[in-house]
């Protein structure tokens, strides 16, 4: 009886030439495979590790970006350990930072949204002789908050002297206000708020309030001054005591 040959196992079979065709098919597989073997071995751990950080920030803020990398820096060196909140409090330190917004991009990366301070008014701390001495010079916000950055740039803003506690600070933006509004269309040069309150005016006029009556005062400067300006250009640059129960000093 002749035996014949099975086709199933025939089938099973493959030719040389089928074999190569696999490996070829195969090749790039295990070429790129090959690649990201080696690109994790030569890699520096350390780098693996660190989390992505995406920054979402004003085109020219007031201070350099790797001021803020530095802040975040040891928070960040492990991606599989991101404390959001921490992040943001550490940012929140810089005086510069009004508000850090932290959000979740995937489980390896962070995008930080930063607000800057906005500067309504500088400045300087009047029992400081020498504008070098640390926390002597620096800014009051438009939300009515003291900081004082290290770094200090350029402003156009009014000058401000007070003490740097915070009801101080409270009250002084809060009677700035007041003064701005008041004596519109003049404008305010600086505002001193020691034992007395005491405003200079453009170009050159002083107005001195004392630490009462500082509203009543300044009502009867402004029709003081509304009728001395006609008569003399001297007034532009005099000053006015305003303490007195019925009248006021003038000075040139």
């Amino acid at each position: 009886m002749e035996n014949k040959p099975s086709r199933g196992r025939n089938k099973r079979q493959k030719t040389p030439a089928q074999l190569l065709a696999l490996l070829v098919k195969a090749a790039p597989f295990f070429i790129t495979l090959g690649l990201i073997i080696w690109g994790v071995l030569s890699a520096n751990p350390a780098e693996l590790l660190k989390a992505g950080v995406r920054w979402d920030i004003a085109k020219t803020p007031p201070i350099d970006l790797h001021i803020l990398k530095e802040k975040i820096q040891p928070l960040v060196q492990d991606k599989y350990q991101l404390d959001l909140h921490e992040i943001k409090l550490a940012l929140e330190t810089e005086p510069w930072v009004n508000k850090a917004d932290v959000e979740r991009l995937f489980w390896n990366s962070i995008q930080i949204k930063i607000e800057f301070q906005q500067i309504a008014m500088r400045w300087e701390h009047s029992q400081c002789k020498s504008k070098e001495k640390i926390n002597c010079i620096g800014y009051i916000s438009t939300q009515g908050a003291l900081f004082i950055p290290k770094k200090i740039t350029p402003s156009d803003a009014i000058l401000a002297r007070s003490k740097p506690d915070n009801n101080t600070i409270t009250q002084l933006y809060t009677d700035f206000q007041y003064y701005r509004s008041s004596v519109d269309p003049m404008v305010i040069k600086t505002f001193s708020k020691t034992n007395i309150d005491q405003l200079t005016l453009e170009p050159n006029v002083t107005v001195i309030l004392g630490y009462q009556k500082q509203k009543e005062r300044l009502d009867r400067f402004l029709k003081a001054y509304s009728e001395l300006k006609k008569k003399t250009k001297k007034v532009k640059r005099a000053t006015f005591d305003m303490r007195y129960p019925k009248g006021f000093a003038l000075s040139y």
